[in-house]
């Protein structure tokens, strides 16, 4: 047989698509309620000491960055989630109708 196969224990229809996209949107929202606070620094200025007080805005800017990118990407998989479960609509509505073809085509044999 050519062509390429699926890899070993996968699967494309509208229940494991749909359950995927539950799975992947669940733990995004999971996510999103951890990462809520990330991005705010409860040290400031003056926890750096003397020596080091230059470093507080860097420091602070970093873990703003961090948090940010950390809602971008719960938002980026919810996206992914809807994405996914969307598709697999599609594809078992495609397969009905491919399924109802079929039976009328041999429906005069």
């Amino acid at each position: 047989m050519s062509g390429v196969n699926a890899p070993q224990g996968y699967t494309a229809d509208q229940g494991s698509m749909s359950n995927q996209a539950t799975r992947i949107g669940d733990a995004a929202t999971s996510a999103q309620e951890e990462v809520v606070d990330v991005g705010t620094s409860n040290v400031g200025e003056g926890g750096f000491g003397k020596a080091h007080t230059e470093f507080s805005g860097d420091y602070t800017a970093g873990i703003q960055t961090i948090g940010e990118a950390a809602q971008a990407m719960c938002s980026s998989l919810t996206s992914f989630a809807s994405t996914v479960g969307a598709a697999g609509r599609q594809y078992g509505a495609a397969e009905e109708s491919q399924a109802q073809a079929a039976t009328r085509a041999g429906s005069g044999l």
